[in-house]
C-alpha cells in the first residue's frame, strides 16, 4: 500500500493555454456521483487535486483511474454559464 501526498490532473488547452475550470468542476461532480471525492486547485481552478486517504490500496488506485478515465472519455464540453454538452462526431 502506497500513499502519494498529492496527485494532479490539469485540464485546459495546451495550445491556447486556456484553463478549463468548468470542465474540471464537471469532472469533480461526475466523480462524486461515483463516490470519489477530489477537489480543484490552482489559480484558475483547472487542476484536479488527488489526496487519497491514508489507507489507499492498489485496488483503490485502479478504481480511481478507471472511473476518471471513463468520465474524461465522456467528451464533455462545458460552455459559458455552466451549460454541459457532449461532443459528437469524430
Amino acid at each position: 500500500m502506497h500513499r502519494p501526498s498529492c496527485g494532479r490532473v490539469r485540464l485546459g488547452s495546451r495550445e491556447a493555454r486556456t484553463p478549463a475550470a468548468e470542465q474540471a468542476d464537471y469532472v469533480i461532480e461526475r466523480l462524486k456521483d461515483h463516490g470519489i471525492l477530489l477537489s480543484t486547485d490552482g489559480p484558475d481552478h483547472n487542476v484536479i487535486k488527488i489526496k487519497p486517504p491514508l489507507a489507499f490500496s492498489d485496488e483503490d488506485a485502479e478504481r480511481l483511474v478507471a472511473v476518471l478515465d471513463a468520465v474524461l472519455a465522456e467528451g464533455v464540453v462545458v460552455g459559458s454559464g455552466g451549460s454541459v454538452a457532449r461532443r459528437t462526431g469524430g
